[in-house]
């Protein structure tokens, strides 16, 4: 893999390390459901200035959508964008960030297992490992402290 691949992957990396620190910050002083929709505005006014910018590609790969498309991306905007990060910022008002950080990046092992189901993907005994050692310290990491105390939605897990 490309070098530049990896440090800009690494970069993303930070950017969604260095969010939930902004989240946390925001929901000691707002609502949850205030944080969540200016959030959302702010995530719309850049995606106008992206369609402004590179209108000639969205509108001739508009002209292609299907009604399958359209549930597809509906239902990727609805799961992934809208209610995963509902869910993040509840968990996230009442619990460590770094704690429910490292608890949905359990991701990796759902992606593997849905990747070679759905799109057929090769897995690799390097891609099993790698998810277990994901899975094994994301588990260590939610249980680093000593005196482990379940609060707020984690109580009910």
């Amino acid at each position: 893999m490309d070098f530049k691949f990896i440090f800009l992957a690494i970069f993303v990396s930070f950017l969604w390390g260095y969010t939930p620190i902004i989240l946390k910050y925001l929901l000691t002083k707002f609502d949850k459901v205030t944080v969540i929709i200016t959030e959302g505005i702010f995530y719309s006014f850049f995606l106008f200035l992206i369609i402004f910018w590179k209108n000639d590609i969205y509108l001739k790969d508009l002209k292609k959508f299907t009604y399958f498309d359209i549930g597809l991306f509906f239902l990727t905007a609805i799961i992934g964008g809208f209610l995963a990060n509902l869910l993040y910022i509840f968990l996230l008002q009442d619990n460590d960030s770094y704690i429910i950080t490292a608890l949905v990046s359990i991701s990796p092992f759902f992606t593997l297992i849905l990747a070679y189901l759905f799109t057929k993907e090769k897995i690799t005994i390097y891609g099993v490992l790698g998810t277990i050692f994901i899975v094994f310290g994301i588990l260590l990491i939610s249980y680093n402290e000593k005196e482990y105390k379940r609060e707020g939605f984690l109580k009910y897990l």
